[in-house]
């Protein structure tokens, strides 16, 4: 049927789905930290440095796993100027990346792989099992790279980042996974009045492609099973071998 034929092949279609964005997010950066530090004089503000770094889990081509940009400033001395995690002494950061990157590439191979025999075997309803099973595997996995990450990279960066390298930043990457501070900085200017330090910081897109990634994976997965179980309906039964008849037609020995 149609329907039947068309839920199997929109199923595994999604599963692909789910397995390019798993591909993107190890490309993509998973996490930024964002400052920018002003000089206030009145209504005035001129702004005195500004520091975007983006965090990676491969080695990307040319800049490394830590992208950062560090102009001059009283910006604080933990701006990683290499694009290695080790050499920038990122390095429990660098292992959760690790990680993470393991579990991700994991869940990539694997829903790729259910994607694959889902339009292989898109005409063969029977076989919808191995998909099923590959694809919660992939999301099982995907969601392992999330809560890795997500739980473990405040830690890292608590370790890796001392109290006398975060200068008078009493809240970061090492406080919260995401969140953002604006405070004074109480030392002398190069003009009249004082400077002020903005900082933001959390997941970026390649941590957001895993979690849809995840979503679409969910609904490819309903949609399998649910036309595993449409064909297991439409079977007809075979455990009696000779047509149903009516209330009357069974007969009483005599």
């Amino acid at each position: 049927m149609v329907r039947r034929r068309t839920g199997s092949l929109l199923g595994a279609f999604y599963v692909l789905i789910g397995a390019a964005l798993l591909g993107s997010a190890l490309f993509a950066p998973w996490y930024y930290y964002d400052d920018v530090v002003a000089g206030r004089s009145g209504p005035l503000s001129i702004e005195i440095g500004q520091r975007d770094t983006s965090f990676f889990l491969l080695s990307l081509p040319g800049s490394g796993p830590v992208q950062s940009s560090c102009p001059g400033g009283p910006i604080p001395s933990y701006c990683p100027l290499s694009s290695s995690y080790t050499s920038a002494g990122f390095n429990r950061t660098g292992e959760v990346a690790s990680m993470t990157l393991t579990l991700a590439t994991a869940a990539f191979a694997v829903s790729a792989l259910a994607g694959v025999l889902g339009v292989t075997w898109r005409r063969k309803p029977r076989r919808a099992f191995p998909e099923v099973i590959l694809t919660l595997a992939a999301v099982a996995l995907a969601i392992a790279a999330t809560a890795v990450y997500t739980v473990l990279l405040p830690g890292a960066f608590a370790h890796d980042v001392s109290a006398s390298q975060r200068g008078y930043e009493s809240t970061g990457p090492w406080s919260s996974f995401y969140g953002s501070s604006t405070y004074i900085i109480p030392v002398p200017c190069p003009f009249p009045g004082c400077a002020q330090h903005s900082a933001s910081w959390g997941p970026s897109v390649g941590w957001s492609f895993l979690v849809a990634a995840i979503l679409v994976l969910l609904v490819g997965v309903v949609m399998m099973i649910r036309f595993r179980l449409e064909v297991a309906e439409s079977t007809p039964s075979s455990a009696s071998g000779a047509p149903a008849g009516g209330p009357n037609t069974q007969k009483s020995a005599s």
